[in-house]
């Protein structure tokens, strides 16, 4: 390159595009596992937005260019890093709007000044344009390597199949249903820790036909970990999971599972609802229910969830604490579509009860599809956030504390008993159904206790047993009603570091993809030991 060239090169200020860009990569790159890059992109149009405010403004302020380039890069350097700081301080006194927003003032006002003193702009403009060009190399090759590095795995995976000597066959054509209840407990822990009685609704699962193991548990305490080896028929380490990350690397083995390659094998039809988390979504069965299918990728759950968190690192934090302990003031839908707290039916937490919602009326209707149907019915009603009162109404600005909770258990139990019996009345023959949930509400060893209950018609219950834990319920139900000789295997239960208190790396059982596990003790409803 001349020195001509190189000259110019140094001259023009390009870092305020890049500065502004960089925030918002850097945050997908921290949360690449859980989200499309689809849902970046409003964050990316709003940070330009801002960008493109702070340069005319530094611009009508300062000349030439370059150096009101510089201002605005630092003014947004600070703008974007506002909430990021407050995090890094938090439990300081410090901490507070009050203290940080006049000290974050002044030191912008320290750097304008100092930029404003410094004679050599094009120096400093070689500077910023380095500096930025160097953070957004280093976050792109970041993003493509995580890229490429799933391409590779997704690819080159290899599993350990849950094989069955025999071939499998359908002889009756039942539909089957998985309806998993993301963080429901089991019976006997939602009474000793969140005060609730779900008694009545065992016992009208139990009258119909349902059965409920005493002493059962989930095999994982993270959503990914326990659908993978439930849908797989198998644990972890024997399904080929290397790298880190604890969602990216089991996506290929849910969206694809064994579970599902066994019934649409069969003649089977596989039906889906869409997820929270586009990690667990699975949108190329045969029907998909989505409420918000015609909507614009600008507007899904997980884009306002993306932007929610961008805003939270910026400057803007301030007000979106405000409006939300201001829910008396009422935004339009198009600012709450950019500005995305609950003062508006188009929040967030209204999206997730649509959705909800329409998932549940959506089951119900199954037995008129046409031909067999297996159903992955993976309802998110007990997850956060937390937005049914209990009789199935909205609850707008709900507190996230146990009580929430309890609703949201007692308006899906009573909803529930209603979908089963309208299934169990128009299907014929009699469907399959397991309820579980993938893990509790609860930390510790405690969040292995998770709600289990098949409905295997035709005498098909006395092949359970008590301490059958959800990687053998799969095995079980194919060797019953397609004629397989799928070996049982152990009941183990594992939760991971992040649910055990204080625990050390010297305590863990195993590691798999950088989590330690650590083997849970069974444990029975009624406080006996098997």
């Amino acid at each position: 390159m001349s020195e001509k060239k190189n000259k110019a090169y140094g001259m023009f200020a390009f870092h305020p595009v890049l500065f502004a860009l960089y925030p918002v990569l850097a945050l997908y790159l921290v949360n690449i596992s859980e989200v499309n890059v689809s849902a970046v992109y409003k964050a990316l149009i709003t940070s330009l937005i801002i960008l493109l405010g702070v340069a005319l403004v530094s611009w009508m302020a300062v000349r030439p260019w370059n150096k009101s380039a510089m201002v605005a890069s630092w003014a947004i350097i600070l703008f974007f890093y506002y909430g990021h700081v407050l995090n890094v301080l938090s439990g300081t006194v410090i901490a507070h709007h009050r203290y940080l927003g006049p000290l974050w003032v002044l030191i912008c006002l320290a750097g304008i000044v100092w930029i404003m003193k410094t004679r050599n702009d094009s120096d400093a403009t070689k500077v910023f344009n380095w500096v930025s060009l160097v953070l957004i190399i280093s976050v792109s090759l970041q993003i493509l390597f995580h890229w490429t590095r799933q391409h590779i795995y997704l690819s080159s995976i290899g599993t350990e199949e849950a094989r069955s000597d025999k071939e499998l066959v359908d002889t009756t054509n039942r539909d089957v249903y998985y309806i998993l209840l993301d963080a429901y407990g089991r019976q006997d822990l939602l009474m000793q820790e969140y005060d609730t009685d779900i008694s009545g609704f065992v016992e009208e699962l139990e009258e119909m036909g349902f059965y409920f193991p005493n002493c059962t548990q989930s095999n994982y305490t993270y959503t990914t970990a326990s659908m993978t080896a439930t849908l797989n028929m198998e644990y972890l380490d024997n399904l080929g999971i290397k790298f880190s990350g604890e969602q990216s690397e089991t996506r290929g083995l849910l969206r694809y599972s064994m579970v599902r390659s066994r019934f649409e094998s069969l003649g089977y039809s596989t039906v889906t609802f869409r997820s929270i988390f586009p990690w667990i979504d699975i949108k190329d069965s045969t029907y998909y229910f989505d409420y918000f299918a015609n909507e614009s990728n600008m507007s899904e759950l997980s884009t306002l969830n993306f932007q929610y968190l961008f805003l939270r690192t910026t400057a803007i934090r301030p007000l979106l604490q405000w409006l939300e302990n201001n829910p008396q003031i009422r935004i339009s839908s198009f600012w709450a579509g950019w500005i995305p707290v609950s003062n508006t039916l188009e929040s967030r937490e209204y999206k997730h009860y649509q959705q909800s919602s329409y998932a549940l009326n959506m089951l119900e209707t199954i037995p008129d599809l046409p031909g067999k149907q297996f159903v992955y019915a993976h309802l998110f009603v007990t997850h956060q956030p937390f937005v049914f009162l209990p009789d199935g109404n909205f609850a707008p600005f709900l507190p996230q504390t146990y009580a929430a909770y309890r609703d949201q258990i007692v308006f899906v139990n009573g909803r529930l008993v209603t979908i089963i019996k309208n299934i169990l009345e128009r299907s014929d023959p009699e469907p399959i159904i397991i309820i579980q949930g993938d893990h509790s509400y609860s930390e510790g060893e405690d969040r292995v206790r998770i709600l289990n209950a098949y409905y295997f018609p035709e005498n098909g219950n006395i092949n359970l047993y008590d301490t059958i834990t959800p990687v053998n319920s799969f095995r079980i139900l194919f060797n019953t009603y397609y004629g397989g000789d799928y070996k049982l295997l152990p009941d183990v239960s594992w939760y991971a570091e992040g649910s055990k208190k204080l625990a050390s790396d010297d305590q863990a059982d195993f590691t798999i993809s950088e989590i330690k596990w650590f083997r849970a003790p069974i444990s029975c409803i009624d406080g006996s030991v098997p």
